[in-house]
């Protein structure tokens, strides 16, 4: 049996493998995904792409496909708390939201899993990956240079032998990858099961015609006094999410649906149902040699709060520029160890999120008392600070936290680059956040700062943009430094010393 050569093979067609395809791809690797699967996803799992899945979408050039990838209706979101879709509304997130316009230039995207997937794919391809559906891994062993997976053609039923560099893991809740390396997980487990059902009505009347609509019902005529309706991206069809039960058979399902709507007339059609658990798992290790695992093989969590989905991207995001300037000789093999040290806090923290919004919105009183109240919206989401264990040049002295509010944000190494405007030497106006990229970019206000920065860079054999400007307080930093920013626009450093720079592009990428 002949052996293939490639660079990455990455097990799993989902949000974070596609991803990960994308953005390997964007920075010049080219990798082989696997997926037991027919296709991408055809139902609406995961719904929604927060502010920074966007902007790292619009790196991709994807930002446009997943907007236009809206469902039918009003851009616009209803997501409330109600006994009913015709009844009492309790809360609206909508209206508490923060104006995450402050923190980030992109607007969120209201795709769901199945049309962003089909983006994704398009994307990956476009960029050279292999994508082989119908195909699954049956073994794999690897050794100090690399990796050896078994792959089987579920249709012929015929086993390849293929030699990665790398693998990335995005094999889902049911892979078994991370138990073949010996990877277990730890968190509450199986929390809840819960049945789904799609059906067809016209609830326009009552639900009105946005985009997204989704109501968390609290109501004491329910199973458990609690449930979920949300649309699709079908006209007229939604999904009934109740609390499970074996013995409840289709005319049960419908009595429930008529009190989630407070339509006890209303005619509609069942088109299918499946039954699940909510669990909160998480990895104990991210990374075994040349294996990374991203998306749900990494991360479960349930759906309260939309994050898995955005993780699983974001997971890609923040590996495809790490991986990608491994295997090209960019960087050290040592920098693939901040993939788990600066990912593994975030998931720890967004897995816990979404739990608390299950306890809250569901009035799971026991479940809330373990996993406490969820942190604001908007620190989840913009003001997470990387370890300073992890690919960045940490402040002496700076007290070690993980989270800040994005509106008091300190622009420190290792958090984002904040959503700001600095005036260039040459009056022209540069933000930060609109130029993020597959490179390196340095902001100076040293003189002779771009010059020692394209320098090193040059010197290195990476791609960096230096952008003179007039002052760096805006991102936080002092008024006459050099900001150096990772191509996932993270801080990886700032001072005011011109030869400070080279040896953070040394420390960042373990050269």
């Amino acid at each position: 049996m002949s052996t293939e050569h490639i660079d990455v093979v990455i097990v799993g067609a989902g949000l974070a493998g596609l991803s990960s395809a994308v953005f390997l791809g964007m920075n010049g690797v080219k990798a082989l995904v696997v997926e037991r699967r027919e296709g991408t996803s055809i139902l609406p799992k995961a719904r929604g792409a927060n502010p920074v899945t966007m902007e790292a979408l619009r790196t991709a050039g994807l930002a446009e496909a997943i907007h236009k990838a809206m469902p039918p209706g009003k851009p616009a979101i209803t997501s409330v708390v109600s006994e009913s879709l015709t009844g009492k509304v309790l809360y609206d997130h909508v209206a508490h939201r923060p104006d995450f316009s402050m923190f980030s230039p992109e607007r969120p995207g209201m795709a769901s899993q199945a049309r962003a997937e089909e983006a994704l794919l398009r994307r990956a391809l476009e960029l050279g990956a292999q994508v082989r559906f119908k195909t699954r891994c049956e073994a794999l062993a690897q050794d100090d240079e690399g990796v050896d997976l078994t792959l089987c053609d579920m249709e012929t039923g015929q086993a390849r032998t293929v030699r990665a560099k790398y693998v990335i893991a995005s094999d889902g809740i049911r892979g078994s990858i991370a138990g073949w390396l010996g990877i277990g997980t730890h968190g509450l487990g199986a929390i809840k099961s819960v049945t789904a059902v799609r059906f067809n009505a016209d609830l326009t009347q009552w639900a009105g015609d946005n985009a997204m609509v989704i109501h968390y019902l609290q109501n004491p005529a329910l199973p458990d006094g609690a449930g979920v309706l949300v649309s699709t991206d079908y006209k007229d069809e939604w999904v009934a999410n109740m609390s499970a039960d074996p013995e409840r058979d289709e005319a049960g399902m419908r009595e429930i649906i008529k009190i989630m709507t407070g339509l006890p007339d209303l005619d509609f059609e069942i088109i299918g149902t499946v039954s699940y658990d909510y669990g909160h798992r998480i990895a104990d290790r991210f990374r075994a040699g040349r294996v990374l695992l991203t998306g749900d093989a990494a991360h479960v969590m349930p759906p309260t709060g939309g994050q898995g989905g955005n993780t699983a991207v974001q997971d890609g995001y923040y590996l495809g520029w790490k991986l990608a300037a491994v295997i090209q000789g960019k960087a050290g093999p040592s920098l693939l160890d901040s993939y788990e040290i600066e990912r593994q806090p975030y998931a720890e923290e967004v897995c816990n999120w979404q739990v608390a919004n299950l306890a809250e919105r569901r009035r799971i009183d026991t479940l809330a008392e373990r996993i406490g109240a969820p942190l604001d919206h908007a620190t989840l989401l913009f003001g997470y600070i990387c370890p300073p264990n992890g690919a960045l040049v940490p402040e002496p002295g700076t007290e070690d936290q993980r989270f800040e509010h994005p509106a008091r944000a300190s622009g420190r190494p290792g958090a984002r680059v904040p959503y700001v405007e600095l005036e260039g030497v040459d009056g022209g106006r540069v933000a930060p956040r609109h130029l993020l990229g597959p490179w390196f970019m340095a902001f100076t206000a040293v003189p002779g700062g771009a010059e020692a920065a394209r320098a090193a860079a040059d010197e290195l054999g990476i791609e960096l943009k230096a952008y003179p400007v007039k002052s760096t307080a805006p991102l936080h930093a002092g008024e006459r430094q050099t900001v150096l920013v990772r191509p996932d626009g993270v801080v990886a450093w700032r001072g005011a010393d011109n030869a400070g720079i080279g040896r953070a592009l040394r420390t960042v990428l373990c050269r």
